[in-house]
């Protein structure tokens, strides 16, 4: 029994002593620290270049789609636009515009009445005075005066012939 017990010693004594080499041959490949701090450094300069790489990624998508917003309420405006075009020409029309017009009691007209002012009325060498013979000077345009006859005509024109009094006291 001593035999058995001196082997089981020996076997646990060789495991642990190939045990405690097998640590320390770990311990001794490990990478020592100023080799860690280069990986460390390394992975977080990875780390962030791909940060920064999906931000932009992120940013070019945002902006993406805003853009194909943006392009579809061009496209839904300019169908209104056009519906609005259509709106106005079908409304800008001359029969629409008599339709409308006879829906507020509009017709042609019944009785057309022409006043005759001269002073208003330039004379012929006026209008065109490209047309005239040569040497000929255009005379002086005649300026309106009021007479009593001409303020008691328009007004009879218009049917104010009793404001007639009260005209004469304004022009006097």
């Amino acid at each position: 029994m001593k035999k058995r017990i001196a082997r089981l010693r020996e076997r646990v004594s060789l495991r642990y002593r190939k045990f405690k080499k097998g640590l320390y041959l770990r311990w001794v490949s490990m990478p020592t620290f100023a080799t860690a701090r280069i990986l460390l450094l390394a992975l977080g300069v990875f780390i962030l270049v791909a940060m920064i790489y999906l931000a932009q990624a992120s940013n070019a998508a945002i902006l993406a789609r805003d853009l194909r917003v943006k392009q579809l309420e061009i496209q839904e405006i300019e169908r209104e636009n056009a519906q609005l075009r259509y709106e106005i020409a079908a409304l800008a029309s001359p029969s629409a515009i008599e339709q409308r017009a006879r829906r507020l009691g509009l017709g042609p007209a019944k009785r057309v009445v022409y006043a005759k002012m001269p002073w208003i009325q330039p004379s012929p060498n006026e209008l065109m005075p490209a047309f005239l013979p040569e040497g000929h000077v255009p005379s002086t345009p005649q300026t309106f005066s009021p007479t009593m006859d001409t303020l008691q005509e328009l007004l009879a024109l218009f049917g104010l012939d009793g404001f007639a009094d009260s005209a004469n006291a304004q022009v006097r």
